[in-house]
């Protein structure tokens, strides 16, 4: 493999699998990296303002770019140099979308440790990813 998309979200599961991917690309000749930030759909992130929908996204935007910043700084030094997506929507759907468009080898990505019951219950969208995906999925607890 060596096209690989990282989803980030900041959290420390998304931190390890990033680890891994820079790890397995880091003697890959021609190896690209792919890190995604997917913004879900905003409700409204300033109650009582009213803010047209374009700022709304452009928020996000902001936002999904301060997460992809950190993780880039974390891999600095690494080879390939990451390319950066922040993507709007459904989280799961983006994520393989991103993969897809990147023409990626495999997903790697951090999953956040719910129990079976919950997982059962609520779905995930580590499970939702897997489900979807046509390259492998690995997750990094």
């Amino acid at each position: 493999m060596r096209n690989m998309l990282v989803p980030v979200d900041g959290s420390a599961a998304a931190r390890r699998a990033l680890a891994l991917a820079v790890a397995e690309l880091r003697n890959v000749p021609a190896a690209r990296l792919h890190l995604v930030n997917v913004q879900a759909p905003a409700l409204h992130p300033w109650p009582g303002k009213l803010v047209a929908p374009e700022q709304v996204q452009e928020e996000q935007r902001r936002r999904g770019l301060e997460v992809l910043a950190r993780a880039r700084d974390a891999a600095r030094g690494s080879a390939p140099e990451p390319e950066l997506h922040v993507r709007m929507g459904q989280v799961a759907e983006e994520i393989v979308s991103c993969a897809s468009e990147q023409d990626c080898d495999a997903i790697v990505m951090g999953t956040r440790g719910l129990g079976a019951a919950a997982a059962a219950a609520l779905g995930s969208v580590a499970m939702r990813v897997v489900h979807l995906a046509r390259m492998p999925v690995i997750l990094v607890k």
